[in-house]
């Protein structure tokens, strides 16, 4: 009988650690799954620019390198939207002081993205839509 227990125990136990620790969260692979549903190119950056202000650790967390077209696209994965927020927030403290060049954020759940265009502030980011269309499709799910 306590063998039976046991092992009641441990199948319950490996079967309750197997699960998703929050499933509306979103992961990496979602998100570049997005990115290809809504037919934007990007690809991984395996060289990221280390002396970017945009490559640091936000909230703990490092993001993920993409390009699109040549300019840098980095999404950062947090186990919360609060955390998320945090790590936004950790960026403008770090960068308050700081002459950026320009970029836009995204944010969706638990995802911060960051594109990274470097140019006239005045003139149309070129996927700024799309990427609020892949925003929109993770939204959902």
């Amino acid at each position: 009988m306590n063998k039976l227990t046991f092992l009641l125990m441990f199948l319950v136990l490996l079967l309750t650690s197997c699960q998703a620790a929050n499933p509306d969260m979103i992961s990496l692979d979602e998100v570049v799954s997005s990115f290809e549903n809504q037919q934007i190119p990007i690809k991984e950056n395996k060289e990221p620019r280390k002396d970017s202000i945009f490559s640091m650790k936000l909230n703990g967390v490092k993001p993920a390198h993409y390009e699109l077209e040549g300019k840098m696209l980095l999404v950062y994965i947090y186990k919360s939207p609060e955390k998320r927020e945090k790590g936004l927030q950790d960026f403008h403290d770090k960068t308050a002081a700081m002459d950026t060049v320009s970029y836009n954020t995204y944010e969706v759940k638990n995802v911060l993205i960051f594109y990274v265009y470097e140019h006239d502030m005045s003139l149309k980011v070129k996927f700024d839509d799309a990427i609020k269309e892949v925003m929109s499709e993770l939204e959902g799910q």
